[in-house]
């Protein structure tokens, strides 16, 4: 396990910005982060401050090359989880497990909802996006995961420990995630999810039908409001809840950008990422402090 006092998951602007605060107050964090997230999309960027023109890759890669300059550690890795243990965090990757007194949740606000009718109807409803949350309503069930990479093999684990049977659903897609040989894995199609109040089980392309009591959704790389699901940290309308130092309801535990609520412009995001990474500063002292 690598041990660090601050901890930044996600390699974008907020990110980023947070991180050349922090070494500049002579706190060495790392940053993990894989692909670059809203920003990839913009092929020119013409309203941030400096710049008459430039694309959103482009701006992204000088940012991390701005952070490895100053030997700010960036990984390009996938996280999987985070636990509180009380005093820290203990962040899992595909590569690797971390350990950090304060962390910083900054990945963006894209919730990966895949392409199948009625899924958003049975949200909360038998459709769940966090298997550390809800696991337990499902002992003894018979659930699926939809997804096909390493994200939902990690639900996919957390859950045959306590339900009864475990389908992988990859919607078509390759399989490229290390599942437990005790799902069952079914790569067609799916069309629909159907139930009554509940979900009860969904159809596929070719108009047979599985029977199901939960459906977990694990599409992709977690975003930051999935892994703050999975800590019990206070989320409103898809956003992650924060005060005016861009802190959570956790000690220790922050975030900037796209994943909380406002604008989402680049030039906010780089804000936020200046005043969480300058209040992780002061928590970090004071903790070293015992205060």
């Amino acid at each position: 396990m690598i041990e660090t006092d601050a901890l930044i998951i996600g390699k974008g602007p907020a990110g980023i910005q947070a991180s050349v605060y922090l070494k500049r107050g002579n706190v060495d964090p790392i940053v993990i982060g894989k692909g670059y997230g809203a920003s990839e999309q913009a092929e020119v960027i013409d309203n941030f401050y400096g710049f008459t023109s430039i694309g959103g890759v482009e701006l992204i890669e000088r940012g991390i090359e701005q952070a490895r300059s100053l030997g700010i550690d960036v990984v390009d890795d996938e996280v999987t989880s985070i636990s509180f243990d009380g005093e820290g965090y203990v962040v899992t990757t595909i590569n690797e497990e971390y350990r950090a007194m304060s962390l910083m949740l900054a990945t963006g606000s894209h919730r990966n909802v895949p392409r199948i009718r009625k899924i958003r109807n049975y949200a909360g409803k038998g459709v769940s996006y966090c298997a550390v949350c809800d696991a337990f309503f499902y002992r003894n069930k018979t659930v699926a995961v939809v997804g096909s990479a390493e994200y939902a093999a990690h639900e996919a684990s957390e859950l045959v420990e306590i339900v009864d049977k475990v389908y992988v659903l990859t919607n078509g897609e390759a399989l490229s995630g290390t599942f437990d040989e005790r799902c069952v894995i079914i790569d067609k199609k799916v069309k629909s999810v159907y139930g009554n109040e509940k979900v009860e089980g969904v159809e596929f392309e070719d108009q047979s039908t599985l029977e199901l009591e939960g459906l977990f959704v694990a599409i992709g790389s977690a975003t930051s409001t999935d892994l703050a699901n999975k800590l019990g940290v206070y989320v409103e309308n898809g956003r992650i809840v924060v005060n005016a130092e861009m802190e959570t309801n956790l000690p220790g535990l922050y975030a900037a950008g796209d994943c909380t609520p406002g604008v989402q412009q680049i030039a906010r995001a780089v804000s936020d990422g200046c005043v969480g990474g300058m209040n992780m500063i002061s928590y970090i002292r004071n903790k070293k402090r015992g205060k």
